[in-house]
């Protein structure tokens, strides 16, 4: 079947749930099997014409969409240690994120980089104790104020346990976007480092310029306890529309 062909059933910028793919598919050809629809599901996000955009979800492209998916590019510091982990412990469950991945957000920049490694439970105090063995400034769930007393002059890295039921990285072990804008409410560490006053930029931005899975993120927030905190901030403190109402 031609994809372009069950394209045609949607209009660009369009969101509609798997049934209505699986009928549209019928529509042009009732011999289709539930594989070969998952396929072609499969196919179309690989290709970038959809995007999935909740649970079961998706938002047909625009033929020049302005928005994209969220990748970004890593330092020389951040591979280094993901390398390290990755070597010593192949089967942890890690994520990463830095710092001054906010700063393409930001209207006031951040200078100095903070490398956060978030390893699952039980494991987070072993790889911690690893970096510390290598790494001059590697802090484990620090409290602010010893982080400010004890951080280093260029990068510090800080060990955090991996929250479950956090959303998985698209590439490598780097924290998707829809991760990191919920840490931003939640009363520890994360939401603690970037003045309050720059949250509805930072969304604003975010919502603009990529495409984020708006359930699996309000999912997360429901389970750092901040669905309802940070639903009332987007509707009260920026301008913009959610997609989804769960």
């Amino acid at each position: 079947m031609n994809p372009k062909e069950v394209l045609g059933c949607f209009r660009p910028g369009e969101i509609f749930g798997k049934n209505q793919f699986r009928e549209a598919i019928h529509g042009l050809n009732r011999e289709y099997t539930e594989a070969s629809v998952n396929w072609l599901l499969g196919k179309l996000k690989k290709e970038n014409q959809i995007v999935a955009v909740g649970r079961g979800k998706y938002e047909r492209l625009p033929e020049s969409a302005k928005k994209k998916q969220y990748v970004y590019p890593h330092s020389i510091e951040y591979k280094d240690i993901e390398s390290k982990i990755i070597g010593a412990y192949p089967l942890v469950d890690f994520q990463m994120w830095e710092l001054i991945q906010f700063n393409e957000f930001l209207n006031h920049q951040i200078s100095k980089n903070l490398i956060v490694a978030e390893v699952e439970n039980m494991l987070d105090e072993t790889v911690f104790d690893t970096l510390h063995e290598e790494y001059p400034y590697v802090l484990f769930s620090p409290r602010m104020e010893y982080y400010y007393r004890h951080k280093g002059e260029e990068n510090t890295i800080v060990v955090l346990k991996l929250i479950s039921e956090a959303p998985k990285p698209r590439e490598g072990h780097s924290s998707p976007l829809e991760k990191l804008l919920v840490d931003l409410f939640v009363n520890k560490f994360t939401g603690h480092l970037i003045e309050k006053s720059e949250y509805p930029a930072i969304l604003e931005e975010a919502f603009l310029k990529y495409y984020l899975d708006e359930t699996k993120m309000f999912r997360y927030a429901r389970r750092r306890n901040v669905e309802a905190r940070m639903k009332t901030f987007i509707r009260q403190e920026t301008g913009i529309k959610l997609r989804t109402q769960e």
